[in-house]
């Protein structure tokens, strides 16, 4: 993915955020000239008004699939924070000549026929099950409270309450519905995993193990927390333009 031209990151965030969170990244892969597309998915950040039962995983796959067709864009370093690894493969398996690769950043990674939550601890889903159903009937779960240590946000800090002030509840369908692939993970494209380890999220402990199984793969080890895009964004920048 190393090119010494501008090249197009399309980055997709992770459970309960939006476009938002990806500010001060994408104003630093700007200032070294590259085309940074943030969008958000349907239902959550600016579009939180979209919030239904029908939301799917396949819904913020379109999603993803309609900013690269929609904006024509080519060559397309695929970027997916947390959650978004799951949609990401979903992109990648469907439109694989419009991207140059694909970037896991501390994410899930997901095998064909199953669902978000299969990587999750049992209690973690069933927590978010539940809380979705006491809080809006089961359409989408709650912004946790307190903000998981691991995501390495402060209390107090001007990053904790940009945060918390933004966070919207996450469709819960988008996390209980399986992704459907038709080719292996990553569909032939370059891959890179980023661990952040500044904590190390025990969640995605599973997602990592895969990866390693997998062979092949670009492995990037980030002494930040979960949420490093807010907490260290020169750090991750720096990792997206030396892939």
């Amino acid at each position: 993915m190393s090119s010494p031209t501008a090249r197009t990151f399309v980055l997709a965030h992770g459970s309960w955020h939006g476009g938002w969170c990806w500010a001060p990244v994408a104003a630093r892969l700007r200032a070294h000239g590259h085309r940074v597309f943030t969008p958000s998915f349907t239902g959550m950040g600016e579009r939180a008004q979209l919030l239904s039962p029908s939301i799917t995983i396949d819904t913020f796959i379109d999603d993803l699939i309609q900013v690269i067709t929609g904006e024509d864009l080519h060559d397309v370093v695929l970027v997916g924070h947390s959650f978004a690894g799951v949609p990401i493969t979903g992109v990648a398996d469907r439109l694989p000549e419009r991207l140059a690769g694909l970037v896991y950043f501390d994410s899930v990674v997901l095998e064909s026929g199953r669902d978000s939550f299969s990587h999750y601890p049992p209690q973690e889903a069933r927590a978010r099950v539940e809380a979705a159903q006491r809080a809006t009937g089961g359409l989408a779960v709650p912004v946790p409270d307190p903000l998981p240590a691991a995501w390495g946000l402060e209390p107090g800090s001007p990053e904790h309450e940009w945060v918390v002030a933004h966070l919207t509840p996450h469709p819960l369908g988008s996390y209980t519905t399986p992704l459907n692939l038709q080719h292996p993970i990553g569909n032939g494209l370059p891959c890179t995993y980023i661990h952040c380890t500044a904590p190390s999220l025990p969640l995605l402990e599973s997602s990592r193990v895969l990866v390693r199984a997998l062979g092949g793969w670009n492995w990037v080890e980030l002494a930040a927390p979960h949420e490093a895009h807010i907490t260290h964004p020169d750090m991750l920048a720096d990792v997206l333009l030396n892939l």
